[in-house]
């Protein structure tokens, strides 16, 4: 059974709405669309497991997607972790097209596609630490004696596996995604005896469920840019051209000519994502592209948003809108 879903993460939100209000002319852009299509393709890569998933005995198992769980000063994160009574599987998943030669001398990735060559970090170190990290979570939450399968999935099928040295033996750790029934049914063989009873595993699902903890990465300072950098205006919600034009308390879009009444709500979501939950006149003046500080109030006091009063400055809370 799920019991958590995969879904798109923070970061592919942030993504979009930066790769969206960045100009293809920014140095930056070509990063931020990188990492967007990577990401992309890493969801995509879990979802495409769900069938698979989805054959594994739904009363014995318990799946978790994206958990991502504090350790020290720091946090790890599992792609998939399925929890049975008697072992617990972690898998790492990835949407990697070409052939990919699994270097186990200098633990690298290499992925040939379309003749272009290029290096990866090598999965089964990524999970070969995880599992580890995994281990080390469960002792301190005392449980301390259950078994730990892994396995590095590639779901995309047409992918060809390599690995060297030509006598190094991977498939043991990796596979592709429709060798996962079969693999699962190896590990139900080999771990015949129940270790963890129901009502522990229901313990330990909301323990992972509480110590989850979303991660929201500071995009800014990972490409090296600011607020500043946003092409700044309200995007209209049929084409995504910004900005539209404010006239006659409706906004008009130029490209398209696509009317809206609402269409600054959903700019004031992506401030919200992006910039700051919350967000004074002035600055939402600035994003909007309204001049008129009494048109901005206007619009922020029909949202019915809460708001804080500092000195001579108001300032609205946006959380309700994301």
């Amino acid at each position: 059974m799920i019991v958590k879903e995969a879904a798109e993460s923070i970061k592919i939100k942030k993504l979009r709405l930066l790769h969206k209000r960045f100009s293809p002319d920014h140095p930056a852009e070509k990063e931020i669309e990188g990492e967007l299509m990577r990401s992309i393709a890493g969801y995509k890569g879990e979802k495409s497991l769900d069938f698979h998933l989805d054959l594994l005995p739904k009363e014995e198992t318990h799946i978790f997607h994206d958990l991502r769980l504090p350790f020290g000063s720091s946090h790890f994160q599992i792609d998939i972790l399925i929890l049975t009574p008697s072992f617990f599987l972690i898998i790492e998943v990835k949407h990697i097209s070409g052939t990919l030669l699994f270097d186990q001398e200098f633990h690298q990735l290499i992925r040939t596609y379309k003749d272009i060559e290029e290096v990866f970090p090598d999965p089964i170190s990524q999970l070969y630490r995880q599992t580890h990290l995994f281990k080390e979570w469960l002792a301190l939450h005392k449980f301390t004696t259950i078994p730990i399968e892994s396995l590095v999935i590639i779901s995309n099928p047409n992918s060809k596996i390599m690995s060297i040295p030509k006598n190094m033996n991977i498939s043991n750790s990796v596979t592709h995604s429709t060798n996962l029934l079969a693999r699962f049914h190896t590990y139900q063989k080999h771990h015949k005896k129940d270790i963890i009873t129901k009502k522990d595993i229901k313990k330990l699902t909301r323990l992972l469920l509480k110590h989850h903890n979303q991660t929201d990465q500071d995009l800014f300072k990972k490409f090296n840019i600011s607020a500043d950098d946003l092409i700044k205006g309200v995007a209209c919600p049929k084409c995504c051209k910004i900005p539209m034009i404010r006239a006659r308390r409706k906004w008009f879009c130029l490209d398209c000519g696509h009317y809206c009444n609402q269409a600054h709500t959903e700019t004031l979501k992506e401030y919200a994502l992006l910039i700051s939950p919350k967000i004074p006149i002035h600055e939402c003046c600035d994003f909007l592209q309204i001049p008129s500080r009494h048109t901005v109030k206007h619009l922020l006091d029909s949202l019915k948003l809460p708001s804080k009063i500092a000195g001579k400055h108001k300032t609205y809370l946006l959380d309700e809108l994301v």
